[in-house]
């Protein structure tokens, strides 16, 4: 019995392990956002769904007694000819039901004779303008509980979002960087991996001459130049040379089979064997991490999809290119305005296609942000690092 118990608790753990795994993996944390959205979404709508079906009825209710009070006390009851009496009385029934009118469009009473603005698709891009720190203020919670859970479902989901943009933004950076390698660099072509062998090959070259240990070929080969005499042989130390230590990683023996593009890890495929080319070098791999990514082309990429969003939001809310670019800028860089913001579709009681493409046009775009955010930060990076160097060897110069 004991051991079935411990076998039990310990199947529980792993699952348990196993599913926070997946919960904190790419594809699950996309998973925990739009579940996280869709339950906060049923959420508001019955909280605040049903206040404002109580608001509704209570306006309604109150238009009917005000109009009943003023026929049977005012219009049966008062003598019509006397005019100055009559006006007094109506005014002062008008104006206790404009206060009441004011007070429950304070309370979030739109003038309307039935709920439409907590439908489901509206408290769904509610919840999402939450997390996503957008805030268009188009819907606001009007109840005490409403305001409560508000905060508290903030707390949870920015965190969420945040985790979400960084794991999706990184993966998409990753994807990018491939795509951009093996259509813009040529990493696919046949001929690149012999050209970056030689371009590899002459740089360890050019460090070996250039260092203060002298190699064994060197001395052979340049033994008897005119213009540099033989060095004299001593006994160096050993220092570590990173590059040397990169090809002697990448020496692998031939497959036997065609290789295949790995796009998370990089291309892999073996090397001709020319004459002008050691045999040591016939395997040669490139790692994602060392591409990296022009900031123009990260820029006309977000440029590209503002267009598209644009054209999109022109056609489904009747929309100029502008005005569309405009509101697709402004919500993807979470300032959200609230001039601009997807119209009746929203509020219907059905839920249509075309608001579950916007929905998951700024979900991914904001994602696509965060990416070429991502991919500029390292190009800057690499800039700074080739500045450095520049400097450091004209320091060396001089001296």
């Amino acid at each position: 019995m004991a051991r079935r118990r411990r076998r039990l608790a310990s199947r529980v753990r792993g699952y348990v392990r196993g599913f926070l795994a997946f919960l904190f993996s790419n594809v699950g944390v996309v998973v925990l956002v739009i579940a996280y959205t869709i339950g906060g979404a049923f959420m508001f709508q019955a909280i605040e769904g049903a206040s404002e079906m109580e608001r509704v009825s209570n306006m309604t209710r109150e238009r009917d007694n005000t109009a009943q009070y003023l026929w049977q006390n005012v219009t049966l009851t008062l003598n019509l000819f006397n005019e100055t009496a009559l006006k007094e009385r109506i005014s002062i029934e008008l104006l206790n039901y404009q206060r009441k009118i004011v007070f429950a469009v304070r309370r979030g009473w739109d003038g309307g004779i039935s709920s439409r603005q907590w439908s489901f698709s509206s408290a769904f891009l509610y919840s999402m303008t939450v997390i996503t720190t957008i805030g268009y203020g188009h819907l606001s919670p009007r109840t005490s509980w409403g305001k409560i859970v508000t905060i508290f479902y903030a707390l949870l989901g920015m965190p969420l979002f945040l985790l979400y943009l960084s794991n999706v933004g990184d993966l998409l950076a990753n994807w990018f960087k491939c795509i951009y390698a093996l259509v813009c660099m040529c990493r696919g072509c046949p001929g690149f991996t012999r050209r970056r062998v030689v371009h590899f090959r002459s740089q360890l070259e050019l460090s070996d001459v250039e260092s203060i240990e002298r190699p064994a070929g060197w001395r052979q080969e340049y033994s008897g130049s005119e213009i540099t005499p033989e060095p004299i042989p001593y006994v160096p130390q050993h220092r570590p040379d990173p590059r040397r230590d990169y090809f002697r990683s990448i020496s692998l023996p031939q497959p036997s089979r065609n290789p295949r593009p790995d796009p998370i890890r990089g291309w892999s495929e073996p090397l001709p064997r020319p004459g002008s080319v050691s045999s040591d070098f016939t395997y040669v791999t490139f790692d994602v991490q060392t591409i990296t990514v022009p900031i123009s082309a990260c820029v006309a990429f977000m440029v590209g999809y503002l267009i598209f969003g644009s054209m999109l939001f022109g056609m489904w809310e009747k929309w100029d290119k502008l005005d569309g670019a405009y509101f697709c800028f402004i919500s993807l860089s979470s300032i959200g305005f609230g001039d601009f913001v997807p119209g009746e579709r929203v509020y219907t009681p059905r839920i249509e296609t075309s608001f579950i493409v916007c929905s998951l046009y700024l979900m991914l775009g904001m994602a696509l942000v965060a990416m070429c955010f991502n991919l500029m930060q390292e190009q800057v990076l690499h800039y700074y690092a080739c500045l450095k160097r520049v400097i450091k060897r004209i320091y060396r110069c001089k001296r």
